[in-house]
C-alpha cells in the first residue's frame, strides 16, 4: 500500500541542506530513497537525484475563515495521463471518480511505474496478491513487468478493491481507505476503527484532504 512517510528524517535533512536559491517555501518536492521510502517537504530537497517536483504545487495556505487549503491533485505530474483511466475505472464500479483520483494521488502521485518497498505496484499501488484476487495472473517470469502495472488495469483493480472495501465498511470512506492502506483485517481487528498506525492515520487524512479539495 502507501509508503511510510518519515517526516522526522526529511526535516533533519532539510535543516542541513536547505539553500534559498534552490526553491522557495511554497514549493513541494517528493522523492523515494533507496529503501523505497517516500519523503516530502518544501524548500530545498535533501537530495538532488530522484526528486519529483509536484508541479511546484503551492503549499497549504489559510483561506477564508482561516482554514488551510490543500493543493489540487490536478497539479501533480502525470495527472492528465492517469485521469481517463481512473475516471473510467471509478465509474465502472459506481465510485466517485474524485475518491479514486485522490487515492492514486496519495499512493503514487500518478506515477504509473511506482513500486513500493513492500511490492505495491503502479498508479494505485496494488499488491500482487490483491491483483491475483481479482483474476490477474502473477508475474510470468523474473524481470518481466507485472500485468497490473499497466495503467488501465491498475486503475480497474484498485477501484474494484476500493469498492469492495466500501461495501465491507458500509460506505465509510475513512475506514475503506484505512483498509486500503493497512488491510481490511487491521480495521476489523481494531473494532472497525482506523488502526492506531501513524502511517495509516496520515494516509487516510491525506487522501481525504485531496478528495475534499477535488469535490469542493
Amino acid at each position: 500500500m502507501a509508503c511510510t512517510m518519515r517526516w522526522a528524517a526529511w526535516l533533519g535533512m532539510f535543516c542541513c541542506f536547505v539553500h534559498p536559491a534552490v526553491a522557495s517555501a511554497d514549493e513541494v518536492w517528493e522523492f523515494v530513497d533507496g529503501d523505497g521510502v517516500v519523503h516530502m517537504g518544501n524548500g530545498a530537497p535533501p537530495l538532488s537525484r530522484g526528486v519529483t517536483w509536484l508541479s511546484r504545487v503551492p503549499s497549504a495556505k489559510a483561506g477564508k475563515g482561516g482554514k488551510e487549503r490543500d493543493p489540487s491533485a490536478l497539479q501533480y505530474p502525470g495527472y492528465d495521463a492517469a485521469k481517463p483511466h481512473l475516471e473510467a475505472a471509478a465509474l465502472s464500479q459506481s465510485l466517485d471518480p474524485a475518491l479514486v483520483i485522490a487515492v492514486a494521488a496519495a499512493e503514487s502521485a500518478f506515477n504509473e511505474k511506482a513500486v513500493s518497498r513492500k511490492g505495491a505496484l503502479g498508479l494505485m499501488q496494488v499488491m500482487p496478491a490483491t491483483a491475483e484476487r481479482y483474476g490477474v495472473a502473477p508475474r510470468p517470469a523474473p524481470g518481466v513487468e507485472h500485468a497490473v502495472m499497466e495503467p488501465k488495469m491498475n486503475a480497474q483493480i484498485g477501484s474494484r478493491y476500493l469498492a469492495d472495501l466500501l461495501r465491507m465498511f458500509d460506505g465509510d470512506k475513512e475506514l475503506a481507505l484505512a483498509a486500503y492502506n493497512a488491510g481490511e483485517g487491521a480495521v476489523i481487528k481494531y473494532g472497525r476503527q482506523i488502526p492506531p498506525y501513524p502511517e495509516t492515520q496520515q494516509y487516510v487524512a491525506k487522501v481525504m484532504r485531496i478528495y475534499r479539495a477535488l469535490v469542493r
